[in-house]
């Protein structure tokens, strides 16, 4: 690892259209921030629509293009697709430009569900092609996502992952909240994420009925994560969990940060069928919670868990229950999963990360 004090910059930025508190990719922005004024380089946030709550964190990019320098270095948080407004600001921008990668939904799985996620989705990809030309280098969430880079034409490129600070959930559980899913007969099955086709929830609740139905009569399963302008898909949801007769099935939509905790503590397994994940953040929070991880081992999914949790290559329902089943009952083995999760999580704390990093930036000279 480089030295930060050798890398011989002095000002790196960040740029994303949509910053917030509270979602993933801002969290991760905030920890590089903190990470790069940790080393006394200058580091601001720039945005296209910097939210209200996050005004004092953020500037407008218009602002940002009259005071850029050929010595600065931005890096170009990429998840969805740019405005033409911003594509144009990032072609005339001066300094070294660095595309972060994290991403982006393939366009199919919104047909029938969001005509604009899925013009959204389909514009992003395309201009992944135009933004090689204008970057000097890409960096990914993940292996899967460089070698979408790779694909598009961006010749180096580097893994940078996502930085899970613990000091983000460093708030007291929901006591109601937690008092009530400790409270359950249990087990308490869970999954965090948005509610959208590619999470493929439906597997989760297909494994959900066979292991209620045939291992654990009194399990619970919830759903934590907005299901805003996804209706059509949150109904046909609830349409299979009528239809299988599940009355213990709970889509809960976002939830502070005090009520994400309290479910971490107070569930007993995460269950994740996902078929597309860039990199996938609820997967290292639950390692973090000491929360066992039974994961479909798609995309980026094998490369976050590394050999931490447990891989699944079916979709099965019987054969996921089962193995989610033998998890519940045989402690030994869970206890093992939990403690290799924790050393796994602390691969994306700030001080792991933070070494990454500066070998990036400092391979840029």
């Amino acid at each position: 690892m480089k030295s930060h004090q050798n890398l011989g910059l002095k000002t790196v930025h960040q740029f994303h259209p949509v910053v917030t508190h509270g979602d993933a990719i801002s969290n991760h922005i905030l920890s590089l921030r903190s990470i790069l004024r940790g080393w006394g380089m200058r580091s601001e946030i720039i945005s296209e629509y910097p939210q209200p709550s996050f005004e004092a964190e953020a500037q407008h990019f218009h602002r940002y293009r009259r005071r850029t320098t050929s010595e600065d270095v931005i890096l170009l948080h990429f998840s969805m697709g740019y405005s033409p407004e911003v594509m144009n600001w990032v072609r005339h921008i001066r300094g070294r430009k660095i595309l972060v990668y994290h991403n982006i939904t393939p366009a199919e799985y919104f047909i029938g569900v969001n005509g604009v996620y899925r013009e959204v989705a389909w514009l992003g990809r395309q201009q992944l092609g135009r933004l090689a030309t204008m970057v000097s280098d890409g960096w990914g969430d993940s292996t899967y996502n460089c070698l979408e880079l790779q694909a598009a034409g961006i010749a180096e490129t580097r893994v940078l992952p996502i930085v899970i600070d613990p000091g983000f959930y460093n708030v007291p559980p929901d006591p109601e909240l937690l008092r009530r899913l400790r409270a359950e007969p249990g087990p308490v099955v869970l999954f965090v994420g948005r509610v959208v086709p590619n999470k493929r929830l439906e597997d989760v609740i297909l494994t959900f009925h066979y292991l209620k139905r045939y291992i654990r009569p009194t399990a619970q399963l919830y759903f934590v994560g907005s299901h805003d302008q996804m209706e059509p898909y949150l109904d046909y949801l609830g349409t299979l969990v009528a239809r299988l007769g599940l009355p213990d099935v709970h889509f809960e939509g976002h939830v502070s940060k005090e009520e994400l905790v309290a479910f971490y503590q107070g569930a007993d397994v995460f269950l994740c069928m996902s078929e597309h994940e860039g990199f996938g953040v609820p997967l290292v929070e639950s390692m973090n919670y000491g929360l066992p991880v039974v994961a479909y081992a798609a995309a980026a999914v094998p490369e976050t868990m590394g050999d931490a949790g447990v891989l699944v290559h079916t979709k099965d329902p019987a054969y996921v229950a089962e193995l989610v089943g033998v998890l519940l009952e045989d402690e030994a083995w869970r206890s093992r999963i939990v403690a290799r999760q924790r050393d796994r999580a602390r691969d994306f704390y700030p001080e792991s990360v933070a070494g990454i990093l500066a070998d990036a930036l400092g391979a840029l000279r």
